[in-house]
């Protein structure tokens, strides 16, 4: 395969558990670019693990450092950025990304993401309002989340149907879409 050359970062968004990190660490290391986790840079910054921000400091502040961060670090990125699933929250948000970069949805069954997440302590938003235990075995909750996200994460210019497939595949489907649009020059 010919080798291409990134234009603009590319920035992964999908529920937790879609394989945001693991694709975008392959899709990094084949397109010889960055990678950056968010959730990561976020733990780094704060100094507490994501669990602990929504414990000691609460949802709301844990998402302020989360859009501080994203904003300011989308605007100088070049390479591939691994969202977190909570990270679209609002419409300002998405069109920020679409400016600067290519959004891509890893669009994952809420079935394989139940199976992918469950009893999973690092997940905070499982636990996150929900009082009653079977509400996260179901799987009634990621339902809930993923409804509730779905109108940003479809805004998304390539949307990838990732479900149980392997990260190599996907990679490779991701660059197969994107040498599609003028974001990618071969080299």
């Amino acid at each position: 395969m010919d080798k291409i050359a990134l234009r603009r970062p590319i920035f992964l968004c999908g529920m937790m558990g879609s394989g945001k990190s693991t694709v975008g660490r392959k899709l990094a290391t084949e397109l010889e670019v960055p990678f950056c986790d968010l959730d990561e840079m976020i733990v780094e910054k704060a100094g507490l693990s994501i669990p602990e921000i929504f414990e000691q400091k609460g949802e709301g502040s844990f998402r302020a450092l989360e859009r501080k961060l994203l904003i300011r670090e989308s605007q100088y990125f070049k390479g591939v950025m691994s969202l977190g699933g909570g990270s679209l929250q609002n419409q300002h948000i998405v069109d920020h990304l679409k400016i600067y970069g290519w959004l891509i949805f890893l669009d994952v069954p809420h079935s394989v993401i139940s199976d992918r997440v469950e009893g999973d302590a690092n997940r905070p938003m499982l636990k996150a309002g929900s009082s009653e235990k079977e509400d996260n075995a179901s799987g009634s909750k990621i339902e809930r989340l993923l409804e509730q996200r779905l109108p940003l994460y479809r805004q998304a210019e390539i949307t990838v149907n990732a479900g149980d497939r392997p990260a190599d595949e996907i990679v490779h489907e991701i660059i197969k879409k994107l040498t599609l649009y003028d974001g990618f020059n071969r080299r």
